[in-house]
């Protein structure tokens, strides 16, 4: 097991925030978790820090930015730019605070009963906006909130609701669950109540609440989601049988939570440029674009770190409508996150994710 990331919900008082709390807080954190990771022997990739959602009153320009000038010369990442439904927002403001402060950005789009058709105009035009400054391959720290909001370490759909003070964890453990067979829920449960015990002991340290950890199995490059989803049921993953193997292996999580404080998603997640097996899949024809809006029914953000051509941006509209049905039917929310590629290669350099399928949205 790995902890993907220590995340901390910071509170909002009054629209407010006093960056020199801040950074000592996040300092405090940091060697925090250097102690903490050196004790157990256990990695943590990232830090980073989560701000509520936007209200009317503040000045998320400058709030953006002191988060960022504290947060990046500790190596944290943030999420700053949360944009509730009904908030209204300019576009061009948003996406100007959004490139200068580099923080990640949900924009809650629809609930479980319906969608702000606002917000989703908001959502489009972001990514239309950034494809026309060239600024395109920003559009990974965005995503499409769609369902209820939810409290998770993951980004970019990550938001401090209830304007908390707490730390979660999100974890990878692809790799140590490959060969685990009829012993998977057990398995699990030993990796969920281990990160429980560094969780915890993380924000008593700190003086926080302890919010869980978001059981999420996700990819990171070779460590990946695919491998063990067919390493365990024995399939190529796109191959009939998928969709069940990926709901079974959903219940196993929930399974193995039962005794495990959880906060987010808590289901297997498909980032396509995060997971190098998915990729092969993907470039074999196994998966297809259409594909991964079934896989939405049993997982949660299906469609996510996916490269398509910008010229299908029109699509989105009814590809969120789609998504939505299918969170009103199944009553979980996901994530949304597309890259739009203004070039014609068949696949796009996304740095430290690397060479990635551009994917046609109509197959």
């Amino acid at each position: 097991m790995i902890i993907r990331a220590v995340t901390l919900f910071y509170p909002i008082e009054n629209g407010r925030l006093n960056d020199e709390d801040l950074r000592e807080e996040l300092r405090r954190l940091k060697g925090i978790i250097d102690r903490v990771s050196g004790k157990y022997g256990i990695e943590v990739r990232t830090w980073r820090v989560t701000l509520p959602f936007l209200e009317s009153s503040w000045d998320f320009r400058e709030l953006s930015m002191i988060v960022n000038r504290v947060s990046d010369g500790l190596g944290y990442i943030h999420s700053s730019l949360n944009v509730p439904m009904y908030f209204k927002v300019n576009v061009d403001d948003l996406v100007s605070a959004f490139l200068k402060s580099n923080s990640y950005m949900s924009i809650w789009v629809g609930d479980d009963e319906r969608l702000d058709e606002n917000n989703v105009d908001l959502f489009m035009g972001i990514l239309k906006k950034l494809v026309d400054l060239g600024s395109w391959v920003s559009s990974r720290r965005i995503a499409a909130l769609i369902g209820d909001a939810v409290l998770t370490p993951y980004y970019p759909d990550s938001i401090n609701l209830g304007n908390r003070h707490g730390i979660a964890l999100s974890l990878l453990y692809a790799d140590d669950i490959l060969k685990e067979g009829n012993k998977l829920v057990n398995a699990l449960n030993g990796i969920f109540r281990r990160a429980e015990v560094i969780g915890k002991e993380i924000a008593e340290e700190l003086g926080v609440e302890y919010l869980g950890i978001d059981a999420s199995l996700s990819p990171w490059g070779l460590n990946s989601v695919v491998k063990a989803i067919e390493g365990i049921y024995g399939l190529r993953f796109g191959e009939p049988g998928t969709l069940s193997a990926i709901y079974d292996l959903n219940r196993s999580i929930w399974r193995a939570l039962e005794d495990v404080k959880s906060t987010g998603f808590n289901e297997v997640m498909l980032p396509v440029a995060e997971d190098e097996l998915l990729k092969s899949r993907v470039r074999e024809g196994l998966v297809t674009f259409s594909k991964l809006i079934k896989y939405t029914v049993s997982c949660v953000a299906g469609i996510d770190m996916v490269p398509i051509p910008s010229s299908q941006l029109g699509l989105l509209r009814g590809l969120i409508r789609d998504l939505h049905a299918i969170v009103s039917i199944k009553r979980r929310s996901m994530g949304l996150r597309l890259i739009p590629y203004p070039g014609n290669e068949a696949e796009v350099d996304l740095g430290d994710f690397g060479s990635t399928p551009v994917m046609d949205m109509l197959r």
